[in-house]
């Protein structure tokens, strides 16, 4: 993403992971998130942790920062809706893409050791 290390805040917490090891942080960074289009877009600050694992995923919005845009999510219509001052915002995932990332998963946690 082209962020410094020098940038990032340092933080000693460790991170339980989906499969329940510990993962070391790197740090966290407060970066602008936009989600939206055109006028039915919204800016806010969002805190992330950065982790040095391996992922099929490139970030991971949580409960906190999906709550700060008072987001709706839904999986099975890979749509995520917020309001606006100009209405409902969405952003609309990609079923191709999902199922690709899906199966990196999968695989990925099938390579690993217990």
């Amino acid at each position: 993403m082209g962020i410094n290390n020098a940038e990032l805040t340092r933080v000693n917490t460790p991170l339980t992971s989906f499969s329940g090891s510990v993962v070391e942080l790197v740090g966290e960074v407060m970066l602008p998130i936009s989600l939206g289009s055109y006028l039915k877009r919204v800016t806010k600050m969002v805190k992330f942790l950065i982790v040095d694992t391996p992922s099929a995923y490139s970030v991971i919005l949580g409960r906190s920062s999906l709550n700060s845009f008072q987001a709706i999510a839904s999986t099975y219509h890979l749509k995520l809706k917020f309001p606006t001052p100009n209405g409902i915002g969405e952003e609309v995932g990609d079923r191709r893409q999902a199922r690709e990332c899906y199966a990196n998963s999968l695989k990925e946690s099938k390579d690993r050791p217990n």
